[in-house]
């Protein structure tokens, strides 16, 4: 889709003690079954282009890309680009993802300023937006952490979640600079969650309406399968 494509994975299986850094989920959550999310593109079921299935309750394909450019070490460019197309198999009721993120920075003095740009999905139904994603740098940020965190929401129609990273594990003592997964909350309640680090896995609570499985799914894809400059 763009040119300079980068080999940046979605996926950066952090390790903590051996083994695949988990994120940390509330006792709810982690009570419920995983649904995997199996990709079959190239780099390992994670490259540009491919297909996935949400434990067989959702197909689709997706196409993605990651670029950037410096000019004189002062001014960069960075881009990242998603189109995902995501079907319900029982119903065949589709959605149409059109993501993009970056920006330009100035690096002055050893800072770099801008270049923060949210990281926008427009979801769309027969050619009609119906919704949005979007994830920004969030301030949630405690002195000498490394985590960026981010926070957005996802809508269709008029069901919306909050959306944030989780740079916690249980396995580990510290967060990472990298999103090991993503919950969905709506209101104080996390109700979803994602994990990216790893293999790619979703779980609900319970007894959640048609609607809001399916504004989960499309985020769990606007979030696992988002493909971020560097």
């Amino acid at each position: 889709m763009k040119k300079l494509i980068l080999p940046v994975l979605t996926a950066t299986l952090i390790s903590g003690c051996g083994s695949v850094a988990l994120m940390t989920k509330t006792s709810e959550l982690k009570a419920q079954p995983e649904m995997l999310i199996k990709t079959d593109g190239d780099f390992w079921g994670l490259g540009q282009e491919g297909s996935f299935d949400i434990a067989g309750k959702y197909t689709g394909k997706y196409d993605r890309s990651s670029s950037g450019s410096t000019w004189f070490n002062t001014i960069s460019t960075t881009e990242g680009d998603m189109v995902a197309e995501i079907t319900r198999t029982d119903n065949g009721n589709t959605w149409i993802l059109v993501c993009s993120g970056g920006g330009t920075s100035v690096n002055f003095g050893g800072l770099s300023f801008g270049g923060n740009d949210p990281y926008r999905c427009d979801i769309s139904v027969d050619n009609n937006t119906v919704g949005e994603y979007e994830m920004k740098p969030s301030s949630a940020a405690i002195s000498l952490d490394v985590a960026k965190y981010e926070a957005g929401v996802v809508r269709i129609n008029n069901e919306h979640l909050n959306v944030k990273s989780v740079h916690k594990s249980d396995d580990l003592f510290m967060t990472v600079e990298k999103p090991l997964g993503y919950v969905f909350e709506q209101g104080t309640q996390s109700i979803a969650a994602v994990q990216t680090n790893g293999l790619l896995s979703l779980q609900t609570l319970p007894d959640l309406s048609a609607d809001k499985q399916d504004l989960i799914a499309v985020g769990s894809i606007a979030s696992a399968l988002s493909w971020r400059p560097e």
